[in-house]
């Protein structure tokens, strides 16, 4: 059992290793980035795409698209409809990319769709534990593929397909990733050095956010995610016995840091170490919890 404890992420991981091959783009690809308010990332990455702001937000930007709608889902729904091109990427508004980025998911993307995965970044001891906390995304994406919104590219008309009436959608990298499966589009997997800010610098804030994340996956997602939410818990649950994974995850992360180049300073171990008691908490309250918020509204599941 020890072992099989000590490699469980090992393994997941391994999945993600494997590049995507890459096919020469046929065509032009154009990159869009949902946005609300003015993250701090959007200073530098709004001069590589259209930037796509909700009807009651006015266009500051030099390329911009005002859809009529309101939210991030609808926002993609729309900014997809009015595309042109014959290639699309989608990035949150809160990562840093570049164009190469974009084109490098949509060469991966093939017959199907290519996403990754942020790395995040704190000011403070509370949100490097936020920091440690998202990078069990990896972990999950080995276990079972899904669509992170935030950082997705492919041929325009696939996007527009698995993005049909996500507008209705509380999540769209749920709606998304069910619509895939569904539609039996491939979703491959690329790493990335998409750093952002942490969007949260205290406990409460931390905690609150793990557990809209999980909520929403373990609710709205497809019954593979569901299981790997499951699964996470139980897997966290064992380190009860065995004290020592804390280490072990924290220093795995921080070599997967040091390995994509991306912020990882000596505070990320004790960080990464306490990120797991956060996660397991989360983890079991997502599916116990009835509502979640998110953008100032309550949703119910």
């Amino acid at each position: 059992m020890d072992w099989l404890v000590v490699a469980a992420p090992l393994l997941a991981e391994l999945r993600n290793l494997r590049r995507p091959p890459r096919s020469r783009l046929d065509g032009k690809l154009r990159v869009y980035i949902p946005a609300r308010g003015f993250d701090e990332p959007l200073a530098v990455t709004a001069r590589h795409a259209v930037v796509v702001r909700d009807r009651d937000e006015e266009c500051v930007e030099r390329n911009c698209l005002r859809v009529d709608t309101v939210g991030k889902a609808a926002a993609v729904e729309g900014a997809l409809r009015a595309s042109d091109c014959e290639y699309a990427a989608l990035f949150d508004s809160d990562v840093y990319f570049t164009p190469l980025d974009a084109a490098s998911l949509a060469e991966a993307a093939g017959d199907g769709v290519a996403t990754s995965y942020r790395l995040l970044y704190g000011r403070g001891f509370w949100g490097w534990v936020a920091a440690a906390a998202s990078d069990v995304g990896f972990t999950l994406m080995g276990l079972s593929r899904f669509i992170w919104g935030g950082a997705v590219a492919g041929r325009a008309d696939t996007l527009r397909a698995i993005y049909s009436g996500a507008s209705r959608a509380l999540s769209d990298d749920m709606y998304a990733t069910r619509a895939a499966k569904r539609l039996g589009v491939p979703i491959r997997f690329l790493y990335l050095r998409l750093v952002g800010p942490a969007p949260a610098e205290t406990p409460r804030g931390v905690f609150k956010r793990l557990v809209r994340q999980f909520a929403i996956a373990s609710r709205q997602g497809p019954l593979l995610v569901k299981v790997g939410v499951a699964l996470l818990a139980g897997w966290l649950a064992l380190w009860a016995a065995y004290p020592y994974m804390f280490l072990v995850s924290a220093l795995a992360g921080y070599l997967r840091r040091l390995a994509l180049r991306a912020p990882c300073p000596p505070v990320y171990i004790p960080a990464a170490m306490l990120a797991p008691l956060f996660i397991l908490a989360a983890a079991v309250s997502s599916f116990l919890i009835k509502e979640v918020e998110w953008r100032g509204a309550r949703f119910k599941l």
